[in-house]
C-alpha cells in the first residue's frame, strides 16, 4: 500500500517533469533545425537577403515557442481535470452534475491547446524549384479546422488510454497485493518502469504530433478509440438500459423498440407520458443516437483518421455488438458475484447471530429447567419472560438459518424481544415503548432477520434511565409493500455500556442484505439528530 500512495503522490511531479523535458528537447530541436536549413539555404548559393526576407513574417518566439508552452500547459491542465476530478466522481456516480462540467473544462483545454497551437504555429520549409534546387525558404501555416479536430480526438484517445492504464495498476494492486506483496511490487515495477520509458521516450524523441500521426501509431489510435467509445457506450446500456429490460415483458421490449426508431426521427417533437415503455424507449434511442454520432463525429469526419475502404456503417455494427455483449457479460458476472455474496452475507449473519450465544443448546435446555421451577415457585412473571426467551432461542436455532421465513415468525420474535426489553425496565421510569404491528392476511415470506436489528438498535440506543425516553414502532402491509418504521429518542453515553460490543447482525450487515436479496425493491432512508433516530424501510416482497 505504502509503494501505491508513493507513486500517486510522485505521479504529478513525474509528468510535469516529462512535460518540460519536451518542451526543452522541442525547443532546441527546432532551433538547429532552422538554423541547419539557413545554413543549408546559404550553402546552395542563395543570397542572405532572400533569405531573411522569406523569413520576414517569421518571429520564432511568437509562432514557435509560444505556441508551444501554451498548448503543453492547456493540454496538461487538461489532463488533469480529467484524471484527478472528473474520473473520480465519474467512476463512483456521486455528483452527474459535476462530472459534467468537469468534463466540458477536460474537452475546452484540449481544444484550447490545440487550436492555439496549430493557430500561431508556422512552420519553416525549403523553398524548391522547377529542378528541385533550393532556391530559398518559406514559412506557412499547417491550421486547419480538421487538423484541429484530429488532434484534439488524438489527445482524448490517448487520456482515456493513460487512464485504462492507471486503473488497471490499481486493479492489481487490489488483486495481487491481497495474495502476495512481492508479487505486486515486481508486476507494479516492471508497468511502471515501461510507462515511464514511454513517456520519456516521447519527451526526447521530439514532435508528438508527427509521432501521432505515423501510420502504426494511427492504427493503434484507432483500435484504442474505438475500445473506449465500446466501454463508454457499455456502461451506458449496462446502467440505464438493462435494469428496465429485468423488469419488462418481450411485448413492452418490442414495443419500445418501434418508440425508439420513432423517436430517432421525431425525437424534438415527441411529447409522451413518461410510461415504463416510454422510458426505455427514450433511453434505448439516446443509446443508438450516442452510437451514430459519435461514430460519424469520430470515425467519419474528414480528420487525420480518415482512411480508405473505411465503412462507417460497419463500425456502428461494431460498437453496437461489442457494447450490448459486454453489458450482458457484466450483468452475467454481476449475477454470480450476486449470489456468492448472498451467501457469504447469510453465512456470516448466521455465524454473528450464534456468536452472541454462550452455547446455545445448554442455554435453551437449562432455560426449560428454570421455567418449569418458576411455575413451581408461582412466579407467573418470571416464567413468562423465561417461556419468550426460548421461543427466542428456538428462533435463531430452527428458523435464522433458511433463506425465507413466514413474517409471522418475524413478528413473533419481534414481540417476544420487546416484552423481553419491557421486563428490564422499571415501571417508575419514564419509558414509552409504543408498537403497531399489522397482523398479516397471507403467507408473507421474507428473509430473516431484516426488521429485528432495527428495533435492537432502538433500545440499545434509545433507553435511558435518567432521561426520558421513547420508541415507537410501526409494520403496515399493503397487496406487495411491506412498511416498517421505528423511530426513538437518542442519549448520550455517560458510562460503560455491557451491551454497546454486542450489535447482533448489525444495521451494516442489513444494509449489504438487502442490496444482496432486494436489489431495486427496497428503500431504506434513515435520519437522525442529537435527540432521535429514525428508520424508515419500505419492501416489495412479493
Amino acid at each position: 500500500m505504502r509503494d501505491v500512495q508513493l507513486i500517486r503522490r510522485y505521479e504529478l511531479v513525474f509528468v510535469l517533469s516529462t512535460a518540460v523535458i519536451y518542451i526543452i528537447r522541442r525547443l532546441i530541436r527546432e532551433v538547429d533545425r532552422i538554423d541547419a536549413m539557413v545554413e543549408m539555404t546559404l550553402h546552395n548559393r542563395v543570397p542572405s537577403s532572400v533569405v531573411w526576407r522569406n523569413l520576414a513574417s517569421y518571429d520564432h518566439t511568437l509562432n514557435n515557442n509560444v505556441p508551444l508552452i501554451i498548448g503543453v500547459c492547456l493540454l496538461l491542465g487538461g489532463w488533469y481535470v480529467f484524471h484527478y476530478l472528473t474520473y473520480p466522481l465519474l467512476n463512483d456516480r456521486t455528483n452527474d452534475q459535476k462530472v459534467a462540467v468537469y468534463g466540458a473544462i477536460t474537452v475546452f483545454l484540449l481544444l484550447a491547446g490545440t487550436f492555439l497551437y496549430h493557430y500561431l504555429k508556422l512552420q519553416v520549409r525549403y523553398q524548391y524549384n522547377d529542378a528541385h534546387r533550393i532556391i530559398g525558404l518559406k514559412v506557412y501555416s499547417l491550421y486547419r479546422k480538421r487538423t484541429v479536430l484530429a488532434d484534439v480526438i488524438g489527445f482524448g484517445i490517448v487520456l482515456g488510454v493513460y487512464e485504462i492504464g492507471f486503473q488497471y495498476y490499481y486493479y492489481l494492486k487490489r488483486k495481487i497485493w491481497q495474495e502476495s506483496e512481492t508479487h505486486f511490487q515486481i508486476v507494479s515495477y516492471l508497468l511502471l518502469a515501461g510507462l515511464s520509458v514511454l513517456a520519456l521516450g516521447m519527451a526526447f524523441r521530439g514532435d508528438v504530433l508527427m509521432f501521432l500521426w505515423q501510420r502504426n501509431t494511427r492504427t493503434t489510435l484507432i483500435f484504442s478509440g474505438l475500445a473506449i467509445q465500446i466501454l463508454f457506450l457499455q456502461a451506458y446500456f449496462y446502467a440505464y438500459i438493462l435494469p428496465l429490460l429485468k423488469t419488462s415483458s418481450t411485448y413492452e421490449v418490442l414495443r419500445a423498440g418501434r418508440i425508439a426508431t420513432y423517436m430517432l426521427v421525431i425525437m424534438p417533437f415527441l411529447r409522451s407520458s413518461p410510461t415504463s415503455e416510454v422510458v426505455l424507449a427514450s433511453r434505448i434511442a439516446t443509446f443508438l443516437l450516442l452510437i451514430i454520432v459519435s461514430t460519424l463525429g469520430i470515425w467519419g469526419a474528414s480528420t487525420g483518421f480518415h482512411y480508405d475502404n473505411r465503412d462507417p456503417l460497419l463500425l456502428m455494427f461494431l460498437v453496437l455488438i461489442g457494447a450490448v455483449s459486454i453489458a450482458f457479460l457484466r450483468q452475467g458476472l454481476q449475477k454470480e458475484n450476486t449470489v456468492l455474496q448472498t451467501q457469504v452475507s447469510a453465512k456470516s449473519a448466521e455465524l454473528s447471530s450464534l456468536r452472541a450465544q454462550i452455547n446455545p443448546h445448554f442455554l435453551f435446555n437449562a432455560l426449560n429447567s428454570l421455567y418449569a421451577t418458576a411455575l413451581r415457585e408461582n412466579s407467573e412473571k418470571t416464567a413468562d419472560g423465561i417461556q419468550k426467551l426460548g421461543d427466542m432461542m428456538r428462533f435463531m436455532l430452527q428458523e435464522n438459518n433458511r433463506d425465507r421465513i413466514p413474517l409471522d415468525k418475524e413478528v413473533e420474535y419481534l414481540y417476544n424481544y420487546i416484552q423481553i426489553q419491557r421486563m428490564r425496565i422499571d415501571e417508575t421510569h419514564p419509558i414509552e415503548i409504543r408498537v403497531n404491528i399489522q397482523e398479516p392476511d397471507r403467507a408473507i415470506y421474507l428473509a430473516p432477520m431484516m426488521l429485528t436489528p432495527f428495533v435492537e438498535n432502538a433500545f440499545k440506543h434509545g433507553i435511558s434511565l435518567r432521561h426520558p425516553s421513547w420508541i415507537y414502532i410501526t409494520l403496515t402491509l399493503d397487496d406487495t409493500h411491506l412498511y416498517f418504521k421505528v423511530h426513538n429518542s437518542r442519549h448520550p453515553k455517560t458510562g460503560a455500556d455491557p451491551e454497546e460490543a454486542q450489535s447482533g447482525v448489525g444495521l451494516d450487515n442489513v444494509r449489504k442484505r438487502l442490496d444482496l436479496i432486494y436489489p431495486n425493491r427496497h428503500q431504506l432512508a434513515i435520519q437522525q439528530s442529537d435527540q432521535d433516530y429514525f428508520v424508515a424501510l419500505t419492501l416489495v416482497y412479493w
